[in-house]
């Protein structure tokens, strides 16, 4: 019997630790989501802004800004991927 109750015993601990693995990839998979949607966004409204061929020129030093945060998006992107 005492064997069985210590047996029991390992079982719940390794699912428990199993249990606090899971939660936390699901943390960080939840952290990885929001930041590939806040690059998503970022991403789009560069290309809005750099296409849009209704309003005036955009200058070539706000052109460049832009891409610059086009790019750094991009970037960003690829890291949370990649995780």
């Amino acid at each position: 019997m005492h064997t069985d109750l210590t047996s029991l015993q390992e079982d719940a601990r390794r699912l428990q630790a199993g249990i606090e693995a899971v939660a936390a990839e699901m943390s960080a998979y939840e952290n990885n989501l929001g930041g590939i949607q806040a690059c998503a966004l970022k991403i789009q409204k560069c290309a809005k802004v750099l296409g849009n061929n209704r309003i005036a020129a955009v200058a070539a030093k706000d052109k460049r800004k832009i891409m610059a945060e086009l790019e750094d998006a991009a970037i960003e992107l690829v890291e949370l991927l990649k995780r």
